[in-house]
């Protein structure tokens, strides 16, 4: 049952702060304070640190839409590129063949992940970043932390690769390979922003395009293809490749065989009546 927003007297209130960031924007605070004792100046790292947990703190509640077959945003931010390309080998795709939708994500975006498609979590891996990378400035550059996941629902899989800077406890992941998933859950943190490369099915719709602002767990990116196209459900009414479903001619209409009439059709007798004839005909047995 959906929420009823007029009863709430600010329905725009619907995020908040991670405790132990606030509880890291306060230590960052405290040595700015202890650091200003020794040099004015020294005060403003500490409050320049102090800004950046809090921004890494930042998440919200999102509602995702109750569309089947749905592919929504997995993060906050803004669509870099569409293209045709194969997927990773450590997305484990038995699809290569994809549709790739890179979306950047600035520091200040909220921090959660969300589930792409409904369905369940079949591949993840993690790699470490390096503490010498503090920022993603390029997708791809050495020394990022990625994680590779991949979701499938019904045969139909979904990739998203995650990328940000190797400094720090970036990336926080709080699922595991098995777990069922409902479309928009969140599966993980990833704080001040990076990249993420989102693989879905080359025959997907898609309604995103470059330049587009995305909102994690509500926009939708696409639709996977759902059920069986027309070729499929006509091969399946055939019973194999190529044959013709019973009754249908080559032309494509329906042959009209000549059927008995119901009271010309061969019905097996009643039982009862075959047992009164079979009684009648042991009463006019002679004997010996």
């Amino acid at each position: 049952m959906t929420e009823d927003l007029e009863r709430k007297t600010t329905p725009w209130l619907t995020g908040g702060l991670d405790w132990e960031g606030v509880a890291a924007a306060l230590a960052c605070l405290l040595v700015g304070l202890l650091l200003s004792w020794v040099w004015d100046p020294l005060f403003w790292v500490g409050f320049a640190a102090m800004i950046a947990a809090l921004m890494a703190a930042r998440w919200s509640n999102r509602v995702a839409p109750d569309l089947a077959n749905g592919i929504v945003a997995p993060c906050d931010g803004v669509v870099v590129s569409v293209t045709r390309t194969d997927a990773p080998g450590e997305m484990r795709m038995t699809d290569l063949a994809t549709t790739r939708i890179r979306i950047s994500s600035s520091p200040a975006a909220t921090n959660r992940l969300y589930a792409p498609i409904a369905g369940s979590l079949e591949s993840l891996i993690t790699e470490d970043g390096e503490h010498s990378v503090p920022f993603a400035m390029r997708p791809d550059a050495d020394g990022l932390a990625v994680s590779y996941l991949l979701f499938e629902s019904r045969a139909q899989q979904v990739g998203v690769r995650i990328a940000t800077g190797g400094l720090g406890p970036r990336q926080e992941l709080e699922a595991e390979t098995g777990d069922i998933m409902r479309l928009g859950r969140v599966f993980g943190k990833r704080r001040l922003g990076g990249w993420c490369d989102i693989y879905v099915p080359a025959n997907a719709g898609q309604l995103i395009w470059p330049g587009q602002t995305l909102v994690g767990g509500e926009t939708v990116l696409g639709r996977l293809k759902s059920g069986m196209d027309e070729e499929d459900a006509f091969e399946s009414m055939s019973g194999e490749a190529g044959e013709l479903p019973l009754g249908v001619t080559d032309d494509g209409e329906v042959e009209e065989d000549d059927y008995p009439e119901p009271d010309e059709a061969d019905t097996p007798d009643d039982p009862a009546v075959m047992l009164a004839r079979l009684k009648e005909a042991t009463k006019n047995k002679p004997e010996d």
